[in-house]
């Protein structure tokens, strides 16, 4: 029974993003202007790649702020119930569904990123280092299918816009496409992987010598969502198209009638510089008086738990008037204040001004914790209030930095 839980969960949230970014893309359509032609310019240098910033329309941006605060507080719960004494039945399932929901949680942040950073300006990564790792972990199953593999990947290949767990995720559901067309089909095997660099962008060709794709097959692949009879990859290629689109690229099937299958993405190349990757250690804290702010009753009672486990003092309310009453008129007596943004009667970010104005020096030790970083206002306030913010589903490492942070101050 527990094993169904993840599973559920997955698909859940498979199923809201899929619903976000089909909302997302859609838009009204512009009418058509005739324009009267006009003399070339100039020759001039080449322009800049274009930086073009995708926003999430209001409902969608609420519906991810619900998921993201769903997935911290199952998060916060499966934390506390680790080293808790169960059978290894339960034990198992305990750690499988705190795996799924880790997933569940990067798959959501992989889609913020579409609202967090311009097209073209995400992370870098190299998408030769992470094609070859993917082949790498199905190398056992390619062998066992007796697949030739033909591959041409260059090694000088420029950096693509496009986070690498995104990148890893969306190669290894394209392989895995392949691999299920290949496995159905007769002997010889045959997978060709090639990658090219192609004006701004870089393009991935993946061929397989699978079966001819039928024109049914064709329509499940390309609206996967429409059919409630499938089993012929069409999560995994819609998955991979959804992660490309929203790394703003593309990804397209091009059939062919000897029976080749091939699938085509392009990726933006990346107009940033890659910094060397760094792993942060939590800092081991003194004691301190936390005040911890959230409408949610569930992510509060956890995050509460979560400190008190790693030896600090916490007070937790419900809203921004109930923090106020807490925090008095004159001094505080708390180290830090680590709150929500969007709460009723008094937010997070109206707490925070209130005080800026009245007490500047506690204003100065809030740590914001929220999963609506999708609306441009909450970014730009999280990035212009100069206070540290961590996106929930949060890991409780980065957490207690932030609380470092403002109690260095």
């Amino acid at each position: 029974m527990e094993l169904w839980i993840s599973f559920a969960f997955g698909g859940l949230v498979c199923g809201v993003l899929g619903f976000l970014i089909g909302r997302q893309r859609a838009g009204p359509r512009r009418p058509m202007v005739t324009v009267a032609p006009k003399p070339p310019p100039p020759p001039r240098a080449a322009a800049p790649v274009e930086i073009r910033r995708v926003a999430l329309d209001e409902g969608s941006a609420n519906v991810l702020n619900a998921l993201n605060n769903r997935l911290a507080a199952i998060g916060a719960l499966a934390d506390l119930l680790h080293g808790s004494p169960l059978d290894p039945e339960r034990a198992r399932a305990l750690m499988m569904l705190h795996g799924e929901v880790r997933r569940a949680a990067e798959i959501t942040q992989h889609f913020l990123e579409l609202s967090e950073h311009p097209i073209g300006a995400s992370e870098p990564s190299d998408a030769a280092v992470v094609l070859n790792g993917v082949l790498a972990e199905r190398e056992v199953t390619l062998r066992e299918l007796g697949v030739k593999l033909d591959r041409n990947i260059p090694h000088d290949l420029p950096m693509v816009a496009c986070p690498m767990a995104q990148l890893t995720e969306m190669f290894t559901r394209l392989l895995d496409f392949s691999l299920r067309r290949l496995r159905d089909s007769q002997p010889p095997r045959e997978l060709r992987v090639a990658v090219g660099d192609v004006g701004q962008s870089l393009t991935i060709l993946l061929s397989d010598s699978g079966a001819p794709l039928s024109v049914e097959a064709e329509q499940r692949l390309v609206s996967p969502f429409r059919f409630t009879q499938g089993g012929g990859g069409e999560i995994e290629f819609a998955l991979a198209r959804a992660l490309a689109q929203s790394a703003g690229g593309t990804l397209r099937l091009r059939p062919r009638p000897t029976g080749n299958a091939e699938v085509i993405v392009t990726l933006p190349k990346s107009v940033l510089t890659p910094l060397a990757q760094t792993t942060a250690t939590a800092p081991s804290l003194p004691k301190l008086r936390i005040l911890v702010v959230d409408d949610d009753a569930v992510n509060r009672q956890a995050m509460r738990l979560l400190l008190e486990r790693e030896g600090h003092e916490v007070v937790a309310v419900e809203n921004g008037l109930e923090a106020v009453e807490r925090l008095g008129p004159t001094t505080s007596g708390f180290d830090a204040v680590v709150t929500d943004l969007q709460m009723p009667r008094l937010g997070g970010r109206a707490l925070w001004e209130q005080l800026l104005e009245e007490r500047p020096q506690l204003a100065r030790r809030f740590v914001f914790v929220t999963g609506d970083r999708a609306r441009d206002e909450t970014r730009r306030f999280l990035e212009e209030c100069g206070q540290p913010s961590v996106l929930k589903p949060y890991d409780l490492g980065d957490l207690i930095t932030a609380i470092g942070t403002v109690t260095k101050r």
